[in-house]
């Protein structure tokens, strides 16, 4: 249960800046929450750190799976890339917290960045790295996880002066928190 440091990506849709492929060397794991886009990105990617990765609604369904787990830092992690419906976890999901739980649910799909809260567990869409899409800005999440707690920073990948914090947040460690 020592501290990790994690980069978590989605909606790559087959591209990955240098920027965010820096961020990765040296991680102690990778999260990639779907949408991946190419054969080539997860073995790229492998080879900088540990991934746990799943396939997005544009990926063949060989590629990864649907549904992930992993455990890092004490952090119970589900990783799924539909997850947010309606302003919150699909009905999906929140059966397969009631039944397995988790601490930490990683998704994409959205392409919109958003780290909340809810009953216990935190819900991080890292936002997309990949080719701009919509009007939002291409981000990507850098988190360190330990038994004392969670910090999550949201990066910008378009700002002047390079990758910069968009978002930051901290949450206490699992057990610590309401629900959980």
């Amino acid at each position: 249960m020592a501290r990790a440091r994690v980069v978590i990506l989605a909606d790559t849709h087959g591209r990955l800046p240098p920027q965010v492929l820096r961020a990765c060397r040296g991680a102690d794991r990778i999260i990639h929450a779907g949408d991946v886009g190419s054969d080539s990105l997860l073995p790229g990617l492998e080879a900088l750190a540990p991934v746990t990765a799943v396939a997005g609604n544009v990926d063949p369904p060989d590629r990864a799976p649907l549904r992930a787990r992993a455990e890092v830092g004490g952090w119970r992690i589900l990783v799924q890339h539909v997850v947010w419906e309606g302003g919150g976890p699909s009905a999906e999901v929140r059966e397969i917290l009631a039944r397995e739980g988790a601490d930490l649910v990683v998704f994409g799909h959205t392409h919109q960045p958003l780290c909340v809260e809810r009953e216990g567990t935190v819900f991080l869409n890292p936002g997309s790295c990949g080719a701009k899409r919509f009007s939002l800005p291409l981000s990507y999440a850098e988190a360190v996880l330990d038994p004392r707690g969670l910090k999550i920073r949201i990066l910008n990948l378009e700002h002047p002066r390079g990758s910069i914090p968009m978002a930051e947040s901290s949450f206490p460690p699992p057990g610590g928190r309401a629900g959980g």
